[in-house]
This record gives structure tokens, C-alpha cells and sequence, in this order.
């Protein structure tokens, strides 16, 4: 099987909440499965109490979750590590289709080359 759902890049703060709290964003490599999204949620082991993996929004490519500044690093940290047991998991399970995930990779694609478009008829605006 293939590498899995990755973060594809650092945390983004979205907005500020309260003072010093932060709803933050994570971008995923690719839209996750439901099955993927279910390990995510329920495979982890030992997920410390104050951070469990239900407090992590999955929407999309997108997951985000609120933190004050200096818990961002540790919480990201703990996703990565969700997010490679998922990726166990779902490789274990025989749960991956190539062609359901090279559907899912072209539907991204085509969702990014739309969403650019418009931003780049948009820009002047």
C-alpha cells in the first residue's frame, strides 16, 4: 500500500477565539476516507485527556481544533502520530482502494484548480 494521509503542511491559526486561544487548521495530504476518519477517532492509543482525538474536526482535506499558542506544537505532534495510526490501521484492514483513492486524489485536484480559478477572477475585485 501506498504511504497514507499525510499533513501537508504547518498549522494555520484561523482565528483568535479568546485571549491566547486559537481555532487552528491543518491541512491533510487528501481527503480521508470514512473508515480512515473512524481509526482516526477511535484507533489511538492512550490520547492524553485533555486533547482526545474527537476534539480534532475532520471537514474535507481540513482538520482544526482550538489550543492556546503554546500547546499548538505538542497538539500537532499528537495528530501526527493519529494520523499515522489511521493510516496503520486502515493498511492493516485491507481498507484502501487504489481506485477509490486515485478518484479522491483527481476530485481534489479538480476541486483546487476550480477554487484557483475563481480566486484568480476574483482578485481584482
Amino acid at each position: 500500500m501506498a504511504d497514507g494521509t499525510k499533513r501537508a503542511g504547518p498549522p494555520l491559526a484561523l482565528q483568535r477565539l479568546r485571549e491566547n486561544f486559537y481555532l487552528v487548521q491543518v491541512q491533510l495530504t487528501e481527503t480521508p476516507s470514512a473508515d480512515w476518519k473512524r481509526l482516526f477517532y477511535d484507533a489511538q492509543q492512550s490520547p492524553p485527556p485533555e486533547f482526545p482525538p474527537r476534539g480534532v474536526e475532520i471537514s474535507g482535506h481540513l482538520l482544526r481544533f482550538r489550543s492556546d499558542a503554546a500547546s499548538v506544537e505538542q497538539k500537532v505532534a499528537w495528530i501526527d502520530r493519529w494520523i499515522e495510526r489511521a493510516n496503520q490501521k486502515e493498511a492493516a484492514m485491507g481498507g484502501r482502494l487504489d481506485e477509490e483513492r486515485r478518484r479522491r486524489r483527481e476530485e481534489l485536484s479538480r476541486e483546487q484548480t476550480e477554487l484557483t480559478e475563481l480566486n484568480a477572477r476574483w482578485a481584482k475585485l
